[in-house]
């Protein structure tokens, strides 16, 4: 389906967008969210049948299960163009989607197109990137074999990502590589507590370090596996399963659990199923009469332009509605977002047009965190409901009054939005620099409490700063939120305020340091190895929340330009950017001889180049004048010295030796970057420590 523009929300009256339907609403009232969302639906069902007058009468529509798509998919019966994308959903996307299945909630639509053999359009498998254990791109796992077609065969217009991720958590599609993100397999949890944790993601080497492609041990840890060698076989494989879980010869003591717990495991084994089978998705045949000119055409007026509907229009729609009579004027979410962009400490954060869902898990946080709190607003009929997450449902209940009291208190907000940014990093940076950034709703939570609740807290900022900056960088630097944090977030405010809360009496701070550290240990788990902190540092293929850990600091501390000290370079500066120290023309024309063990990729075994330890803040003029030349000629050329600001230097990670490494010349490079990335990583050690 098309996507649902922000334009439909009824923020307006219906005389103002009702030329935008098909059918007439009475004019001059304010229509209900459900009532848009639903008439929306409609007008771009009735595109789907007949867009824009392309004849489209004899659209196919029908359904299918998740078994039935995978086989589909495995048969190479439905097959992907290969002018679509590379699969770029990530492992938490990919639960999401299970969960919904699991959940039998509707998980969007495929669209296909009908194929004759020797069509002109190019057709494969559906396939994710393959990687080597160097971390080298070696092709595609492709999931059907690419030399085998059947007699009938669809492209797959839109769905592509949606499918991809199917075969990968339900056929057992995996990259080769077991450091690569889609080098694991997907596991139903029936130990969890919540539902949101039941689906686990686990890498190919945690997989087989734990013994867990042995199905008597993944049972005994209550780890299911969801991945179906073949999809017609889907039914006899869980009802083993049903079977497994009440064999005691599936538990490494021989013990069964006890007869509560195997029934709620049971019961989520069950559901777990019946949404497998029962869940469907809906299919769109386009007929095999249309040429691709006529399918661009179909898909110009299918894919409408515009923001789509997210769960911030929702909330700006049922508060705009709550607020509509009040004397003080309507709550409009989206313009105190942006008001709030404006102030110090949130710039860079706040925007209705840039993931303004960040600021609604913020005010849901707080919620949490206050003891004494306006109700929750009533969803569906339902009253008495509790925000306990930063779940979309716990978005929406957010109550008027909440929302009246924190914009009114915006400059507040931004304000403990920068001691968030001061607490981990030591400066200020922006949403997108930051790994996990809804984690600073747990930040924020508590320091709203404080701010608002003073007199029922009992800790003090230094003690949330100390424990918070070495929370969110065990959290970051592990990977603990990759697998999804909608609830986490709000279990994990919880966990700290009330560790704060017991531990706060202690009037030694190096003993309550030392609890902390070792409360972390058991919560969160120990600090990362040192080494493994090396490796990010030193290898520019890194991605997601490790590769922005490892920038983290050059972007919070950058200050002035260490070459042009009259131009700043910090956050909101506009020039702000990080640049190469050696420069990649300089690394490409000198990736031979000695330094091809550094430059040479291959030889290497890693990016040295695009690494944290070879980039430093600067301003773009400085980086034009430093592209082109060699890090020795350049100093030389400009007459710098360290001593001139070494501390300048030091803020950037370039000791004293560092820095005579840099200006030795060629031989210089395996010592600058070796005492560079050992700087940096001694830093984040000690952040990840109370």
């Amino acid at each position: 389906m098309g996507a649902l523009t922000r334009d439909a929300v009824p923020t307006r009256t219906c005389d103002q967008w009702s030329t935008d339907c098909a059918d007439k609403i009475p004019l001059g009232k304010l229509l209900p969210p459900v009532l848009i969302w639903c008439r929306t639906s409609i007008v771009l069902a009735k595109n789907i049948v007949d867009p824009g007058g392309t004849g489209l009468a004899n659209l196919e529509v029908s359904e299918i299960n998740v078994p039935g798509l995978i086989k589909k998919l495995k048969t190479s019966e439905w097959l992907s163009p290969l002018f679509q994308r590379d699969f770029v959903w990530s492992t938490a996307a990919v639960v999401s989607l299970v969960n919904s299945i699991i959940d039998a909630r509707p998980v969007g639509m495929i669209t296909l197109w009908e194929q004759e053999e020797g069509g002109a359009l190019p057709l494969e498998p559906i396939s994710i990137p393959d990687w080597d254990e160097a971390q080298q791109r070696t092709g595609d796992r492709f999931f059907a074999n690419p030399k085998i077609r059947p007699g009938k065969f669809y492209a797959i217009l839109d769905g592509r990502q949606r499918s991809t991720a199917l075969a990968i958590a339900f056929g057992g599609l995996k990259a080769t590589s077991g450091v690569y993100r889609n080098a694991g397999r997907y596991f139903l949890d029936v130990c969890a507590q919540d539902d949101a944790e039941r689906v686990k993601f686990i890498t190919e080497r945690e997989t087989i370090k734990k013994r867990l492609n042995i199905l008597k041990v993944a049972v005994s840890n209550g780890l299911f596996p969801l991945e179906v060698e073949n999809p017609d076989d889907i039914f006899d494989q869980w009802m083993s399963y049903l079977q497994h879980i009440r064999d005691p010869s599936f538990y490494e003591d021989g013990k069964l659990p006890d007869d509560t717990e195997l029934s709620r495991r049971n019961s989520v084994l069950k559901r777990a199923f019946d949404g497998i089978i029962k869940t469907k998705i809906a299919t769109y045949t386009v007929p095999g009469t249309y040429d691709l000119a006529e399918i661009c055409d179909i898909f110009e007026t299918l894919n409408t332009t515009g923001t789509k509907v997210s769960t911030v229009d929702l909330i700006h729609s049922n508060i705009y509605s709550d607020t509509a009579t009040d004397k003080r004027g309507p709550i409009l979410i989206r313009d105190q977002i942006d008001e709030l962009g404006e102030m110090d400490g949130a710039v860079g954060w706040a925007d209705s047009a840039n993931r303004p869902e960040l600021i609604a898990q913020f005010a849901a946080a707080m919620h949490v965190a206050l003891e004494n709190k306006p109700q929750a607003r009533a969803l569906g009929g339902k009253k008495d409901l509790r925000i306990a997450s930063v779940k979309s449902q716990d978005l929406l209940a957010l109550p008027a009054e909440h929302w009246r009291n924190i914009f009114d208190q915006k400059s507040e907000f931004a304000g403990l939005l920068g001691g968030f940014q001061q607490a981990v990093a030591g400066g200020l940076f922006a949403m997108e620099q930051c790994p996990y950034p809804a984690s600073a709703a747990i930040y924020l939570g508590l320091r709203w409490e404080l701010f608002a609740e003073a007199h029922l807290v009992n800790w003090r900022i230094d003690q949330l700063d100390a424990l918070f900056r070495a929370f969110f960088w065990r959290n970051a630097l592990s990977r603990r939120y990759d697998q999804g944090f909608l609830t986490q977030v709000g279990t994990d405010l919880i966990r700290l305020k009330a560790y704060l809360n017991e531990a706060a009496e202690d009037a030694n701070f190096d003993h309550w340091r030392a609890k902390a550290n070792s409360w972390l240990d058991s919560y969160v788990g120990p600090a990362v190895d040192r080494d493994a902190v090396l490796e990010a540092l030193t290898d520019g293929k890194e991605a997601g929340a490790v590769k922005k850990s490892t920038l983290l600091l050059l972007y919070a501390r950058a200050s002035v330009d260490v070459i042009d000290q009259s131009v700043s370079i910090t956050h909101g500066s506009g020039n702000l950017q990080l640049h190469h120290i050696y420069p990649k023309d300089w690394c490409a024309n000198n990736s031979s001889g000695e330094l091809s063990k550094f430059l040479d990729k291959d030889k290497a075994g890693r990016d040295w180049i695009n690494a944290a330890s070879n980039l430093m803040p600067m301003a773009r003029s400085t980086n034009l004048l430093w592209r082109k030349k060699s890090p020795a000629h350049f100093i030389h050329e400009q007459q710098l010295s360290y001593d001139v600001r070494p501390d300048l230097w030091s803020l950037y990670f370039v000791s004293r030796p560092a820095f005579e490494a840099l200006a030795a010349g060629p031989d210089g490079l395996p010592e600058f970057w070796h005492l560079r990335s050992q700087g940096m990583a001694d830093e984040l050690v000690h952040r990840m420590m109370v």
